[in-house]
């Protein structure tokens, strides 16, 4: 009886021993969270600095802008005006070359005769100068629209960036917190909250003015080579909201249009997973990925490798499947796609 008490005892020191560690563990995570959530407060205010930083220069562009088409309409307008007097004075001047003298009466018909024309010429070389002038401050113009061009670049290029290190940190604060708080989310769920977080640090990619999405419906290559395996089904039980593909093992992954690799994580339930955001509220996502090079921030072209297929459960094979969303909403792939 005494060795069983004993013993009941030095189990209930050793439960009581490990219910400490996982107290410890637990205040060390969460002075981490706070640390991380004080790092995201800071990151924040720097991205509000720094956005309305650019939107001072980029209204200054417009500014710019306004002012070089200011200096079009004034430019043309100085050249009308030199062309009609050129065109007046030109044949006034041929026929003085040629006959200087002829019918001067006196030297008062010729003194007149030269102060006239002398004040049009002068008309004519200051409308000139005039013109010349407009031309430098065009230049000038575009030569500031250029400079301010160049740092409104180099300021959006530093607002992503600093917003890539806040998405990177959101999606760690999210992980610590699931692991803190045991949190159980639908993958559905959890892949809204990835795409919320996103959308709200509001990123502006560079080359949107030339590269829509929107445009690219039926033209958009194939993810991977393969066979199509499941079709999407939203209406399903349960709902199926992307394509799967058979592929071959170890086949390519490659980014279905240009964008921002904005997740690249382990996704419970659907593996390795990399989300790529292609402005205008378009995301695509590949999931069962054996791996992935590419980094959260990464900026990707279209058709270029993000990764290799991995094994792909519905499958029992190697395969990929593929998802596109508008906003939080799943779109159809296939009418997406290229057809095969």
């Amino acid at each position: 009886m005494r060795k069983a008490l004993e013993q009941t005892k030095e189990e209930a020191a050793q439960r009581q021993d490990t219910l400490k560690e996982l107290e410890e563990r637990e205040q060390a995570m969460h002075r981490d969270l706070r640390r991380v959530e004080a790092q995201i407060d800071e990151l924040q205010r720097s991205v509000r600095k720094q956005e309305a930083e650019l939107d001072a220069l980029r209204g200054r562009e417009v500014e710019l802008r306004a002012e070089y088409f200011r200096l079009e309409a004034r430019r043309d307008a100085i050249g009308k005006e030199l062309v009609r007097l050129v065109q007046g004075i030109w044949p006034i001047h041929m026929r003085n070359m040629r006959n200087r003298f002829s019918g001067l009466t006196s030297w008062e018909d010729a003194d007149r005769r030269f102060q006239w024309l002398a004040a049009v010429y002068r008309q004519v070389l200051g409308v000139m100068k005039e013109a010349a002038a407009a031309a430098l401050e065009r230049a000038d113009n575009l030569r500031r629209q250029q400079a301010l061009s160049q740092e409104a670049s180099k300021r959006l290029e530093a607002v992503n960036k600093d917003k890539d290190e806040l998405l990177r940190q959101r999606l760690k604060l999210r992980s610590g917190l699931r692991s803190v708080q045991g949190e159980k989310e639908s993958l559905e769920a959890e892949l809204r909250s990835i795409l919320a977080t996103i959308k709200e640090l509001n990123y502006q990619l560079k080359s949107q003015k030339t590269k829509r999405f929107s445009e690219s419906k039926g033209f958009l290559p194939w993810p991977a080579k393969g066979e199509l395996a499941k079709k999407f089904a939203p209406s399903a039980d349960p709902p199926f909201r992307g394509i799967g593909m058979r592929t071959e093992s170890g086949a390519q992954v490659r980014s279905a249009f240009w964008g921002k690799v904005v997740h690249n994580d382990i996704l419970r339930g659907f593996g390795r997973v990399v989300i790529i955001y292609h402005g205008n509220d378009y995301y695509s996502l590949y999931a069962y990925l054996g791996e992935s090079p590419v980094t959260v921030g990464q900026e990707v072209e279209k058709d270029e490798p993000i990764g290799s297929a991995g094994f792909y459960p519905d499958v029992q094979g190697p395969g990929l499947y593929f998802e596109l969303r508008f906003g939080q909403k799943p779109i159809n792939p296939i009418v997406w796609l290229f057809p095969k």
